[in-house]
């Protein structure tokens, strides 16, 4: 145990020793030599997410154009499960078509419509009288709903 102590002494001034040697070196480097490393500001987080009301639509005549199992995007809904489907209809403002964000058959995330939160496909367009706001396709006989500030983020 004794041994053990004189060398962990040892040890120590031997530390100390390198210490202050250290302390006293002058290391001069040549500015040609340095590196000067820019530190750049940190990117800002865009919110890109944005707040809509958020109504339904079925796959009818009535609601849509003469041929309404075609999209916009030219994809086809089957009216027995076009709840299934997960499509959306966008206002004319928010499709990159018309100055908007969002681009036919892209996926988006939406939140705040309660059971139909969730990732959609933006399939088709509204009429051009509607601005911030889409329409969930929905089969027949599915009860009206509507809901506000539902956020739609883009995936």
């Amino acid at each position: 145990m004794e041994r053990n102590i004189k060398v962990l002494g040892f040890l120590i001034l031997t530390l100390l020793f390198v210490r202050y040697v250290l302390k006293s070196i002058t290391i001069t480097i040549p500015i040609e030599k340095v590196a000067v490393i820019e530190k750049k500001a940190p990117k800002k987080k865009v919110d890109s997410t944005i707040k809509v009301t958020a109504t339904m639509y079925n796959p009818v005549e009535g609601q849509c154009d003469s041929d309404p199992y075609t999209t916009a995007s030219m994809l086809k809904i089957n009216p027995n499960k076009a709840s299934e489907q997960k499509f959306i209809a966008m206002s004319r403002d928010l499709l990159k078509r018309w100055g908007g964000k969002f681009e036919y058959k892209q996926k988006v995330r939406l939140i705040g419509c309660g059971v139909k939160d969730g990732i959609y496909t933006i399939a088709d367009c509204m009429n051009e009288r509607f601005r911030k706001k889409i329409d969930i396709l929905e089969t027949v006989g599915t009860p009206l709903y509507k809901f506000k500030n539902v956020k739609i983020i883009p995936l």
